[in-house]
C-alpha cells in the first residue's frame, strides 16, 4: 500500500510540476523513468487506480504514447499491472507507429491488445486487423477477426520484384 501510495504521490508531483515550468526549461526525467503528462488525474488509493485524462502523453525510455485517457491498474504493492488507454491511442517506437481506439496492456503476460480500427505500420509495411495483440517477450504479434490485411511497401513483397508490378485491385462486394 505504501508503495503504490508513493507511486501515485510521485507521479502527481510530476504532473504538477511540469504544468507550472516554462516550456523549455523542464529539468530531464531520471533515465529509465516514464513520465506521464496529462490535464487531469483522479488516483483512488482504496481501489488501487490511477485515470490520467485529457491530452495524456506518455513518455518513455524507448516509446512515446498519447490517448484521450488512460487507466492504470496498480498491485497491492504498486506495481504496474494493467493499463487500459482509450481515444485516439497512439504509439510510436523507433521504426514503427501503432493506431488504435484502444490499447490494453497485461503486465503477467507482458502483452498489448490493440482493438477499436487498429494498425500498424513498420516501415513501409501496414497491418491492420480488428483485433492485434503484440506479444513482448517473444516479440510476435497476432490477428483476430473477420478480416486482417497486411500491405508490404516497396521491396517488401513476395515476388521477385515487386515493386515494379502494378497491385491487383481488390474484389469488390
Amino acid at each position: 500500500m505504501k508503495r503504490f501510495l508513493l507511486s501515485v504521490m510521485l507521479l502527481s508531483c510530476t504532473l504538477a510540476v511540469r504544468a507550472q515550468v516554462p516550456d523549455g526549461s523542464n529539468d530531464a526525467p531520471p533515465t529509465g523513468s516514464t513520465v506521464i503528462n496529462s490535464d487531469e488525474l483522479h488516483s483512488d488509493q482504496l481501489n488501487h487506480v490511477s485515470t490520467f485524462t485529457g491530452n495524456v502523453v506518455v513518455t518513455g525510455s524507448s516509446f512515446n504514447m498519447t490517448c484521450d485517457e488512460m487507466k492504470v491498474l496498480f498491485t497491492k504493492d504498486g506495481k504496474v499491472d494493467h493499463i487500459i488507454a482509450t481515444g485516439n491511442v497512439v504509439i510510436t517506437q523507433p521504426g514503427r507507429v501503432t493506431h488504435s481506439g484502444q490499447c490494453e496492456y497485461f503486465r503477467d503476460e507482458d502483452k498489448f491488445v490493440l482493438t477499436d480500427q487498429p494498425m500498424i505500420v513498420q516501415d513501409k509495411n501496414k497491418i491492420v486487423a480488428p483485433r492485434i495483440t503484440i506479444y513482448r517477450t517473444t516479440q510476435t504479434l497476432q490477428t483476430e477477426g473477420k478480416r486482417s490485411t497486411v500491405t508490404l511497401g516497396n521491396g517488401g513483397g513476395l515476388g521477385p520484384d515487386s515493386s515494379s508490378a502494378p497491385a491487383a485491385p481488390l474484389p469488390t462486394k
